[in-house]
């Protein structure tokens, strides 16, 4: 994925389905500076950790 789509998922209010390692993930913010987007997995209790934008899949 990249940064520009990234964003417009983060700030769309209807949640995308956006894979990351397999896992679905929700994005809480994207960091311009360093390409890496805060997100969290929807379905596991694990906290928010970053990834690199173009490790996301959107489905």
């Amino acid at each position: 994925m990249n940064l520009m789509r990234a964003k417009e998922i983060k700030d769309d209010p209807v949640m995308k389905d956006v894979v990351y390692n397999g896992k679905y993930v929700y994005i809480e913010d994207v960091n311009d500076e360093t390409q890496q987007a805060l997100v969290r997995y929807t379905k596991e209790a694990a906290g928010e950790f970053e990834v690199d934008v173009t490790n996301l899949v959107e489905k």
